[in-house]
């Protein structure tokens, strides 16, 4: 039952350190900065 848990919660540590590095390079390769720059806030909200 131990082998179990230590299995689980090894690949739950594989799988949460894996998407942390995707979300990591994710948020640097697109910079929220352009998106004003591209597509300007409108001045009047519909």
């Amino acid at each position: 039952m131990g082998l179990y848990y230590v299995t689980v919660i090894g690949y739950m540590v594989c799988l949460g350190l894996s998407a942390s590095f995707i979300m990591y390079y994710l948020t640097k390769a697109f910079d929220s900065k352009q998106a004003t720059i591209i597509d300007p806030k409108p001045d009047t909200d519909y």
